[in-house]
């Protein structure tokens, strides 16, 4: 997958600017790397992990 395409994208975007008043600092990407921890993956590791079927 080319580094510029949408998913590779969307995984590194940081959003900028300040949330409302009490909103709680959660990301989409934050969510999915508790998500993978929770399955002894990281980031890094889990394309390789995904592409692998069978594992």
């Amino acid at each position: 997958m080319p580094p510029d395409s949408l998913p590779r994208v969307a995984l590194r975007w940081t959003p900028q600017g300040k949330r409302n008043r009490g909103r709680p600092k959660e990301t989409w990407r934050r969510t999915v790397e508790r998500g993978l921890k929770n399955r002894g993956l990281t980031l890094q590791t889990a394309p390789a992990t995904a592409a692998d079927r069978p594992k």
